[in-house]
């Protein structure tokens, strides 16, 4: 038998145990690309990685009760995926059109784990979305404003200063681009309409008189590496595919804090977070969703580091269960129905403050012999093995909880080896669902509503607390 630990953690899902997809609109020989990189360091530690193009490939099948998703491609090959295994890294185009978008959906919603997640992608994708987020959380960022139409340009302008020049970009765009400057309104405004012609969505943002930014990449919160990009004479961008020298670069405190605060407002996992110092301030100028690492990079201390380096940092990092989360696909109410399979449907409270080892179920009858746990409920009698033991504590005094393992079914979806705790004490839930479950239900808790995602059910006894009307 399992140990119990194992059964806790999300998916059952071991350290190290984990298969990557990396899905892709771009198929490229060149070995700095980050799905090749990703590929090649895979495959040196056995760990099983696929490269998905999104104009070859497509899902052929999504078993829920099993937990896979199989895609299939113009080759002809087939390939299934363990969804409580699988890491997905989301590459640039991908977004770029509705087949990208719904092969990127078909796996979140699925339950792998996204890098980034839809979300994540589209917030820093859309650099009006990204301007939006930063202002909302009071990241200094250079002043931009939408413009769709001839009418707008002049407002805009005067929006971000009124002053010149001014930096023209397609809201969305990587590698610099779509990106170009106008000295003065008449440029401003012959640019602009070249542009729209071609139906492309604009902004403009004032110009911050820069000869370097510093990209860094951050994962999960941790930062991994920063590069200082110097711009070339003959451009005014400083992206490395516009000819820009890099080299390592050594963050300050206030930098770190910084590049840290506008990862945590993007909601996405990964990030490479552009930044640049004019006058003493720091501007966070953008984040991207799906960074490269063909820059030269440093590990902190100013030496540089490797691409494999890198990549090793990355997949060591979400290797390990506690560092993947996947994000609630579906919002629920605190209290809903499920069943316990072979028992029945019962009323369930999802407690989010609920850290205990195992959710708790309350019974008729228990009775205890050295493993083995009888115990009653609604009349039916079952024996099952105990796993672990949960030791919540009730106003001083230790509730020992002896945990089994059942089946239930929730939301139209079968949830095997689910650890309870049983108890026969007083209490004002029949069913309170811990953290840990509510992390594999995949859900977030409405505290103000009701069977969202289930039919009512009532109280199932005087434990239940006090019933509002369901809503």
């Amino acid at each position: 038998m399992k140990k119990f630990q194992s059964f806790i953690t999300e998916e059952n899902v071991n350290d190290g145990d984990i298969q990557i997809a990396v899905i892709t609109k771009v198929s490229s020989d060149k070995e700095e690309v980050v799905a090749n990189q990703l590929k090649k360091y895979a495959d040196k530690k056995n760990i099983t990685c696929h490269l998905i193009n999104t104009r070859e490939a497509w899902v052929s099948d999504n078993d829920l009760e099993k937990g896979t998703l199989t895609i299939s491609n113009i080759k002809g090959e087939r390939i299934d995926f363990e969804i409580s295994k699988t890491v997905v890294f989301i590459r640039a185009g991908v977004l770029d059109n509705e087949v990208g978008l719904a092969l990127l959906s078909t796996f979140e919603k699925a339950g792998a784990f996204m890098i980034n997640n839809r979300d994540g992608m589209l917030t820093c994708d859309n650099k009006m979305s990204t301007y939006i987020t930063f202002n909302q959380n009071g990241i200094q960022t250079p002043r931009t404003s939408l413009i769709n139409n001839d009418e707008s340009v002049a407002d805009a302008h005067k929006r971000i200063g009124g002053k010149f020049p001014v930096i023209i970009k397609t809201i969305t765009g990587t590698q610099g681009i779509g990106v170009s400057i106008a000295n003065d309104y008449k440029s401003l405004i012959s640019n602009v309409q070249s542009l729209w012609k071609f139906g492309a969505e604009l902004l403009i943002q004032e110009f911050l008189e820069m000869d370097y930014d510093i990209r860094t990449i951050v994962v999960d919160g941790v930062i991994i590496a920063s590069t200082k990009r110097i711009k070339p004479k003959e451009d005014f961008r400083s992206n490395r595919h516009r000819g820009a020298e890099t080299k390592p670069y050594v963050l300050s405190n206030d930098e770190k804090e910084i590049i840290l605060n506008a990862y945590r407002s993007t909601g996405a996992y990964m990030v490479g977070v552009d930044h640049t110092v004019v006058n003493g301030k720091t501007y966070i100028l953008e984040c991207n969703g799906s960074p490269g690492i063909g820059s030269n990079f440093g590990n902190g201390d100013g030496q540089s580091t490797t691409n494999e380096r890198l990549i090793e940092k990355i997949v060591t990092h979400i290797g390990k269960v506690k560092s993947r989360f996947v994000g609630a696909t579906q919002t629920t109410g605190f209290v809903e129905r499920l069943e316990i399979v072979g028992l029945g449907p019962y009323r369930a409270k999802f407690d989010t403050g609920n850290g205990t080892r195992a959710s708790m179920f309350h019974v008729d009858k228990l009775e205890i012999k050295g493993k083995i746990a009888k115990w009653e409920r609604d009349g039916k009698k079952f024996t099952n093995n105990i796993v672990g033991v949960s030791r919540p504590v009730h106003v001083d005094q230790i509730d020992k909880r002896p945990i089994i393992l059942v089946d239930i079914k929730f939301n139209n979806k079968l949830y095997k080896d689910v650890p309870i705790g049983l108890t026969t004490r007083d209490s004002r839930s029949t069913f309170l669902i811990n953290r840990e479950l509510l992390t594999r239900f995949k859900v977030a808790v409405n505290p103000d509503r009701k069977f969202v995602l289930s039919s009512y059910i009532e109280r199932g006894d005087n434990n239940d607390e006090d019933d509002r009307e369901a809503k």
